[in-house]
């Protein structure tokens, strides 16, 4: 069976950048998506080089590939970034679903989605916006770019008994917000 991205290597958090940055409709050609993919490996330390492949990028390296696409890709900053979850995480999955929808539900005319981190079934980014009752996810693994799940199959905590359930780190939520 052929090899998807991710299977192999850590970069999903370059492709979840990328990802929402295009969902908030910034991306709409081909040379901007290899250019916004530059400035975020650019964007980590170089001692990182080769070991971020096999291991992935951790929350503040995805802080460093978007202060990178920032400096790199001046049309990313139509684009605004907020981390609203770093220096308070919510103490609670029910405290962190009503926090995100506050988050990505105000009305004030711009298109949102955020990045969240996916510890269960894999540590893993992706993209997440809501539909309704429903998130939507953008994912970067092969045949599942686009997916919906409910709130009762996701789980903002470190455990949760039922192992199909999705485990999101509290903490790491970036928001993209572009003007719609």
């Amino acid at each position: 069976m052929p090899k998807y991205q991710g299977e192999l290597d850590g970069l999903c958090g370059v492709y979840a950048i990328i990802n929402a940055y295009e969902t908030c409709g910034l991306l709409d050609d081909g040379e901007l998506h290899e250019e916004m993919f530059k400035a975020c490996c650019n964007g980590l330390k170089p001692a990182a080089w080769p070991e971020v492949l096999w291991s992935g990028t951790e929350y503040r390296d995805l802080q460093r590939m978007i202060k990178s696409c920032k400096k790199l890709v001046p049309s990313t900053s139509e684009v605004k970034v907020s981390m609203p979850f770093q220096r308070q995480p919510p103490k609670s999955d029910k405290e962190y679903w009503t926090r995100f929808d506050e988050v990505l539900l105000e009305d004030d005319g711009e298109t949102k989605c955020a990045i969240i981190g996916v510890t269960r079934p894999s540590n893993h980014w992706i993209v997440a916006a809501r539909d309704g009752n429903r998130i939507w996810f953008a994912d970067s693994t092969a045949n599942q770019t686009l997916m919906r799940k409910n709130r009762k199959s996701l789980f903002a905590g470190e455990r949760n008994g039922n192992p199909n359930v999705w485990l999101i780190d509290r903490s790491e939520l970036i928001v993209f917000a572009a003007m719609g």
